[in-house]
């Protein structure tokens, strides 16, 4: 997937200034975090057996986990890529769980 200079800032802004996702998750999952709620960045980069999988974000928010990507061109298959991302990162969570 090639991305666009869009898709670049929206992921440099989410990496850099994560507090500016909060309104964006407050509208779009209907909840009421506060402006300083304390975020974790979580890893984006994911290996795959077909290579190594980005993803815009992965924020943990108050005990519950939101990844967000951000498309500025039309892609039929964004809707599995996220669903693939989504796997790769609950795969991961469940690994550190049971080594930590």
């Amino acid at each position: 997937m090639n991305n666009t200079i869009f898709d670049d800032v929206f992921r440099t802004m989410i990496e850099k200034m994560p507090y500016l996702a909060v309104p964006l998750i407050n509208e779009v999952f209907h909840t009421s975090y506060p402006a300083d709620v304390p975020i974790v960045q979580l890893r984006n980069e994911h290996q795959q057996e077909n290579g190594e999988s980005i993803t815009d974000s992965c924020l943990k928010i108050g005990g519950k986990l939101y990844h967000i990507e951000c498309q500025s061109t039309d892609d039929t298959t964004m809707a599995i890529r996220m669903i693939e991302y989504d796997f790769s990162i609950a795969v991961e969570i469940v690994f550190l769980r049971k080594i930590c």
